[in-house]
């Protein structure tokens, strides 16, 4: 009877336990790709800050220029999208999220700034399955969200964050740094001067 028992419990164990493991790998692995997307793209809105700050635009006028007039400005636009990054990898890491402190009114501040945050994550561990299973609580304007994690991730923090950083980079195209779709993605490339115009 003990024998059949152990039997029957060790052949459920080899039957389900790959399928949870399976599980946890790809709650990891689907952390980990957001992850690595967060990094890259505040890497590209460095160069972003960079392409603008070596522009002739004025530097004042610039960090405070807006797209309409009830809209961030660029220098908090591109606070913001910093922000997401760690708001989503934090509390999947076990670390509270604290919105970043840091001077973002000159480009050379702004720069320190998303370096700092990239740093940060980097040095994140990488989430447990306890970690992965939380609902994270957060505001989306003036309303509560709570969420599992990965439909946060996914469904809320990677929208916004793509969304402030296009306006970083609609803001720069406004006021006229030129600055092309690859300067959004680090994939497209044009030749210099090149414009859909006829």
């Amino acid at each position: 009877m003990t024998v059949g028992f152990c039997s029957c419990v060790a052949y459920f164990s080899q039957l389900f336990f790959p399928v949870n493991q399976a599980l946890v790998l790809s709650r990891i692995d689907l952390y980990i790709k957001h992850r690595d997307i967060f990094l890259k793209h505040l890497e590209l809105l460095h160069k972003l800050i960079e392409k603008v700050e070596d522009s002739s635009v004025n530097e004042s006028e610039l960090l405070n220029a807006r797209l309409v007039d009830d809209m961030f400005p660029f220098n908090v636009q591109a606070k913001i999208a910093t922000n997401f990054a760690l708001r989503a990898c934090c509390p999947l890491s076990g670390k509270e999220y604290k919105e970043l402190e840091g001077d973002i009114d000159s480009f050379c501040g702004l720069k320190t700034y998303v370096v700092t945050a990239i740093d940060y994550i980097n040095k994140l561990s990488e989430p447990t399955l306890e970690q992965l299973n939380i609902n994270v609580q957060d505001t989306a304007g003036f309303k509560e969200i709570s969420m599992p994690a990965s439909e946060y991730m996914s469904s809320f923090v990677l929208p916004n964050f793509f969304f402030h950083i296009s306006m970083v980079y609609a803001i720069a195209k406004n006021n006229g740094v030129s600055v092309t779709k690859g300067d959004f993605d680090g994939i497209h490339q044009y030749p210099k001067g090149f414009s859909w115009e006829a």
